[in-house]
């Protein structure tokens, strides 16, 4: 496990969780749009996601099909069941987050990570699954690669596939899944793949290398870059969140400074020293998962208590923070991590085509 990814999986699903809160507490901030900086944690999780999946098969001979079932065993258990959770609750007539309309078309659309056009947006009934479905393409995309034997081939075919779907997104084509699957932020995986080579072939350190300063002043350029974006972005009168060309070229390449310099205390034999964080890290994807229908929830109930304001604000921040820790933990302890485990288990008794590494945050 590198300990530097995992508390940096935290921090990252932090940023997503106070851009959402952005959404109660734009009406009392100087500008509505303040915190949208915190989506830029989307695009670490994308720069990580490339990363881990580089190493953690470098060195091991798996099929793609076995890759595809470990990804799955890792990233569909919990997610259905969330998903699931959010339907039936949506159809007892409550509204979580947003959810206005259920059909059996969104459900199992939702559920086999495929995007579909909801109420104005591209997105599956847990909103915050659209990332999950870039994750998925791109685990197939990576299963392909695994076909190619050498990891700098592997790397270079991985850049290219990507580059080509982004050039392909150019052309006057029509159609969602065309316009979805060639965005330029998937080029932020092929961005992780690269990172995970430059980190395979990195020797030792020289002696007396000031790793320390080296981190500390790269991911405050990454800061500088992610909020500068932010502030050029709003006065040239465009939306704060950035998109288009314009993501992976700021928070995207942010995003990989920080990855870069976590990666690079590590390898120094720095190991940042936090177990609430490490925690955290380990439950983020459940944390993921429900911290916006806890948002929704806590702002129901500070609507009951608290005027409008900076107090209601506050209050919903209270209530859903911690809530959304103790439910991504409970969530992870007792069901995320006993059901990959048991998957995983019935995956290990099948035949083993090689060796398997060191283990690796994923």
């Amino acid at each position: 496990m590198i300990y530097n990814l995992q508390i940096l999986r935290a921090v990252a699903s932090y940023l997503v969780f106070l851009t959402h809160f952005g959404l109660y507490v734009g009406p009392v901030l100087p500008r509505p749009d303040l915190l949208a900086f915190g989506a830029s944690g989307v695009d670490v999780f994308f720069v990580l996601s490339g990363f881990i999946m580089f190493v953690s098969t470098s060195g091991r001979r798996e099929s793609p099909g076995e890759f595809l079932l470990r990804r799955a065993s890792r990233v569909v258990p919990v997610y259905w069941i969330v998903t699931i959770g959010l339907t039936l609750i949506a159809l007892t007539g409550l509204r979580p987050i947003g959810i206005v309309e259920i059909r059996t078309d969104y459900v199992v659309q939702s559920l086999l990570f495929l995007p579909f056009s909801r109420g104005g947006f591209i997105e599956p009934l847990n909103s915050v699954g659209w990332t999950l479905n870039y994750e998925m393409f791109f685990y197939v995309v990576f299963a392909g690669l695994l076909l190619v034997p050498k990891p700098a081939v592997r790397a270079l075919g991985a850049a290219a596939v990507f580059l080509a779907l982004i050039l392909l997104g150019l052309l006057p084509a029509s159609g969602l899944y065309w316009a979805y699957y060639t965005k330029p932020i998937l080029i932020e995986f092929a961005a992780g793949i690269g990172l995970g080579y430059a980190y395979l072939r990195l020797g030792v350190l020289p002696a007396g290398f000031p790793a320390r300063r080296a981190a500390g002043a790269v991911v405050a350029a990454a800061v500088l870059l992610i909020l500068g974006g932010q502030v050029v972005t709003e006065a040239l009168g465009a939306s704060p969140e950035l998109s288009g060309f314009a993501r992976p070229l700021v928070w995207g390449f942010a995003a990989v400074l920080i990855v870069g310099a976590m990666l690079l205390l590590e390898r120094a034999g720095i190991v940042l020293k936090s177990r609430w964080l490490l925690s955290q890290g380990n439950a983020s994807y459940s944390f993921y998962l429900v911290h916006n229908l806890l948002l929704h929830s806590a702002a129901k109930i500070a609507a009951l208590v608290v005027a409008p304001g900076i107090a209601r604000a506050l209050l919903i921040f209270a209530i859903a923070f911690p809530a959304a820790v103790a439910a991504g933990e409970l969530l992870f302890r007792y069901v995320e991590a006993p059901v990959i485990a048991a998957l995983r288990r019935r995956l290990d008794r099948r035949p083993s085509p090689g060796p398997l590494p060191a283990p690796i945050a994923s």
